[in-house]
């Protein structure tokens, strides 16, 4: 059970290390500290996973348009990561295939693409949770993907990555930080560094809940607040400039008819992008711009609509998807590191990472992917380390296994298809027991109880998507959610998935208040709020 606390900043202080910005790379990089056994606070001024981390392409992959970049070390890292994921988090981390039409007149061509995917497999190494790429003939392609547009068809590819639902990814990554000992709290805004004698001491840390503001005292301070880091007051000059804040968006439109994702070049300009099923859906995505204003008001424009609708008909041809058929969208923004004067396009800019010190007491991790941010945030500690005359040790997440991962010594597969068939017994549908295990893992046995109480909980809350009620509920009273929000977008991703009807939202409210302890006005507060904020209007 994940248990929200404030009062334990306040009463645990002062600490070896406060994390500000509860996305993947601080909560791998609370885990791993608290691993080691030093004294961690981590506060997330919304959710986890709420900013950047929520908005990825949800992959978790070595990125293979970096090697026309010839970022061989990064793509290689990802790739040995990627294999390492899968095997400490198998109900988190799942094969995908991939497929790579070629069509006359792409950027790419065939003999290009092929000599990149064989260094992709070289680099990837071997006991990958994926196989190698092939390559596919004209004839083959239109067998595999007959709903792909023929004209100019010369073929096509196929090879492997790994997708994930990345803001569950890092709620389980806080999980595992909160049972190594980490002191871990959301809505709670770290709204100033304090200045000490030595140079940064810690952070006003304002809670959402009560209204207090607690002076959480550190001895190194990590500012992981990604594109927010910059405005974080009592940061230097010379710290606001570290990034450069790049917006990607996704649409979210119907499933194509085979259970691939695919990689695609934009005539327009050149970039790659994704389509990449997702809980029954299609993500289409990302785009790459130069983004400068408010983080937290970032938003998707009719031009990137029209941009990924453009790119992806291209492909699809006769089966092209229009603006009508967009079920959702979502927007982020990247941290890149910034090179003053320079004048490459985002999608040029390396996606390396670095580790710098603005301020003495103050580290701020500037970069990077969600693939790779568990070997960043070791790297992290490690200095930290450093910076508290402590041994590092090796890295205690190397080896260790996901907090929600089954444990019962089981094959993988074995243990989703037992537990499948416990769900479905208990009155979910298939596709929702088994969607179930993979979301909670070795937590799911709470849930199960729970329908055993409560049996009704087994439908879905949605009639096109596998989440049951009893997941909401869950979500309440056993991950830390506090708002809708957090139950709707990231426990449940209800809200970027589908168009809920206003009563969907309310059933959801209801079936949350008893466990955040609202009234009954209250959770009808909440769902016409909610509805207000997402533009759901009631039906006439």
């Amino acid at each position: 059970m994940m248990r929200r606390d404030f009062s334990q900043l306040e009463e645990y202080g002062p600490f070896d290390v406060l994390v500000v910005g509860g996305g993947i790379y601080g909560a791998w990089i609370a885990q791993d500290a608290a691993l080691r056994g030093l004294r961690v606070a981590l506060v997330e001024r919304t959710d986890w996973g709420a900013g950047t981390s929520q908005a990825s392409s949800k992959l978790l992959h070595g990125g293979l348009r970096y090697l026309e970049h010839f970022k061989f070390g990064l793509v290689q890292r990802a790739l040995l990561e990627r294999r390492r994921l899968a095997e400490l988090a198998p109900h988190r981390v799942h094969p995908l295939r991939f497929a790579i039409p070629v069509y006359r007149g792409d950027r790419v061509g065939r003999l290009k693409m092929e000599a990149g995917l064989w260094l992709y497999d070289r680099l990837a190494g071997g006991k990958q949770p994926v196989p190698p790429h092939r390559m596919l003939s004209r004839k083959r392609a239109m067998e595999d993907w007959p709903f792909l547009g023929t004209e100019g068809l010369v073929g096509g590819f196929t090879y492997g990555d790994c997708g994930t639902d990345d803001a569950r990814f890092t709620l389980e990554v806080v999980a595992g930080a909160m049972v190594a000992g980490a002191v871990c709290v959301n809505h709670a805004e770290a709204v100033e560094l304090v200045m000490g004698k030595q140079g940064i001491s810690g952070a006003m840390v304002h809670d959402a809940l009560s209204g207090r503001t607690s002076q959480v005292m550190a001895r190194v301070t990590v500012n992981a607040a990604g594109p927010w880091g910059g405005n974080l007051k009592g940061m230097r000059a010379e710290g606001r400039g570290l990034a450069r804040l790049v917006k990607g968006v996704h649409l979210v439109l119907p499933a194509l008819p085979v259970d691939d994702a695919f990689l695609l070049t934009a005539r327009r300009d050149g970039r790659v992008f994704f389509l990449i099923p997702w809980y029954g859906r299609t993500l289409v995505g990302t785009t790459d711009t130069d983004y400068s204003g408010d983080p937290g008001e970032v938003t998707v424009t009719p031009e990137d609509i029209e941009y990924l609708l453009t790119e992806a008909g291209r492909v699809l041809g006769a089966n092209a998807w229009t603006e009508s058929d967009v079920l959702g969208s979502f927007a982020g923004v990247r941290t890149l590191i910034n090179t003053p004067g320079t004048d490459s396009s985002p999608t040029d800019v390396t996606r390396e990472w670095t580790l710098e010190s603005p301020q003495p007491g103050l580290l701020m991790p500037v970069g990077g992917k969600l693939t790779s941010a568990r070997v960043e945030a070791a790297i992290t500690v490690q200095h930290l380390c450093s910076m508290l005359d402590r041994a590092p040790g090796a890295c205690p997440t190397r080896r260790r296994p996901f907090a929600w991962a089954p444990r019962d010594g089981m094959d993988y597969a074995d243990w989703e298809g037992g537990v499948t068939n416990a769900g479905t017994t208990l009155g979910l549908d298939p596709a929702t027991a088994r969607q179930s295990a993979r979301r909670l893992g070795n937590t799911l046995t709470t849930l199960h109880q729970r329908l055993r109480e409560a049996p009704d909980l087994a439908r879905r809350i949605h009639p096109d998507l596998p989440f049951c009620m009893g997941e909401a509920v869950h979500a309440a009273s056993q991950e830390m959610a506090v708002t809708l929000d957090d139950v709707l977008r990231r426990r449940v991703p209800l809200a970027i998935l589908a168009r809920l009807t206003p009563e969907q939202v309310v059933e959801v409210a209801d079936h949350v208040a008893p466990e955040l302890g609202w009234t009954w006005e209250r959770a009808a507060d909440e769902a016409t709020g909610w509805c207000e904020q997402h533009g759901i209007v009631p039906r006439s």
